[in-house]
């Protein structure tokens, strides 16, 4: 099924691998939520562990979550659109357990190199990399056949992808049970409905200023039980702002922009004639998918920022001062990838 037009650029001499890794991190968007949360386990006769549910990416997208099987599926109807050769693999991941890759085959010069996608977590891994969070493969599917692995080894840089070596991989259709033999469908998949009219900017725009004003309620409680002001500073804010717009269009493989871009910029605007002359910075930022406000306030209290600056008694409040920004951009189904940053501005000394 067709993905929708904005979540990769379509323009004619953009290349395909960067297609492939703006779908991938589009993909990863989509909340992540594991089957057991889906069912009410109220009952005694439920095993909550053992559910599998499958979703279609039709009921993935009306659910707005799933968790590695319905991340891989759409991911790899997505390159089976392009037109790229793409396989779900089933194995065992680290931290995950069992889980569900995208596997895909790429000509580098005369090689063949296989790739493997955490459509879940949008990221790419190359089959001899030995940071490669998947560990171990048990089968091979593509909308032809099945392919169980039956080689000795688990190490995935040493297992061979030849899916034609009968000493390595082993048919579910073959010249004995053919593919025909059984009863077959065309294809479970609906039609996604991708709701391209639905209005984003302002949604994108509500959910930023919901979660900018929820943040600055938090680190206001924070400090002030530790006898702490929040005192901000609205040109540092601007540009954390200007900064986060630019790491979302590195992030979905846009444009370039590096974390020494990111310091570099900051390095640059902390120097004189601004409004933070002779201040330091300290600071991070979150980016992820959005379901709802607490684990985003979890994260940033975890990250203990409030703490910065000494409790005032002279006066000088304006010595430790804030920013935080929210950015938000939303995809077709508002689909949304969330940045917050949150900094402190500590005067030297």
């Amino acid at each position: 099924r067709p993905p929708p037009p904005d979540a990769y650029n379509q323009a004619e001499g953009f290349s395909k691998q960067k297609q492939m890794l703006q779908l991938c991190r589009f993909v990863s968007l989509i909340p992540f939520l594991e089957d057991f949360h889906l069912e009410d386990t109220g009952g005694d006769d439920i095993d909550a562990e053992g559910l599998d549910i499958w979703c279609t990416s039709a009921e993935f997208i009306d659910i707005m979550a799933g968790d590695w099987e319905e991340h891989a599926t759409l991911l790899c109807n997505f390159f089976l659109h392009l037109k790229h050769e793409a396989y779900l693999v089933f194995g065992s991941g680290i931290p995950e357990g069992d889980t569900v890759y995208v596997m895909t085959k790429e000509r580098v010069n005369d090689d063949v190199e296989v790739f493997f996608w955490n459509a879940s977590r949008g990221k790419r891994y190359n089959a001899k990399d030995i940071h490669c969070t998947l560990k171990e493969i048990y089968f091979v599917v593509d909308e032809h056949n099945v392919w169980g692995n039956v080689q000795s080894t688990k190490s995935i840089p040493s297992t061979k992808f030849d899916l034609g070596d009968n000493k390595c991989w082993k048919r579910l259709f073959n010249e004995k049970y053919p593919k025909h033999s059984f009863t077959q469908m065309e294809t479970v998949q609906d039609p996604v409905d991708w709701k391209l009219s639905q209005p984003r900017e302002a949604y994108s725009e509500e959910v930023a200023k919901r979660i900018k004003l929820a943040v600055r309620n938090r680190l206001e409680h924070w400090r002030s039980r530790e006898g702490k002001s929040l005192v901000g500073n609205e040109g540092a804010t601007r540009k954390l702002n200007d900064v986060m717009r630019k790491m979302e269009q590195a992030a979905h493989h846009e444009a370039d922009f590096t974390e020494e871009n990111l310091h570099a910029e900051l390095e640059t605007y902390l120097q004189p004639k601004s409004s933070t002359t002779g201040f330091n910075m300290t600071g991070f930022y979150v980016n992820r998918p959005f379901t709802d406000l607490e684990p985003i306030l979890d994260e940033i209290y975890n990250a203990d920022i409030h703490h910065a600056g000494p409790v005032v008694t002279d006066g000088s409040e304006s010595d430790t001062q804030f920013a935080h920004t929210v950015y938000v951009r939303c995809f077709p189904r508002r689909i949304l990838s969330v940045w917050i940053c949150v900094a402190c501005l500590s005067r030297k000394r």
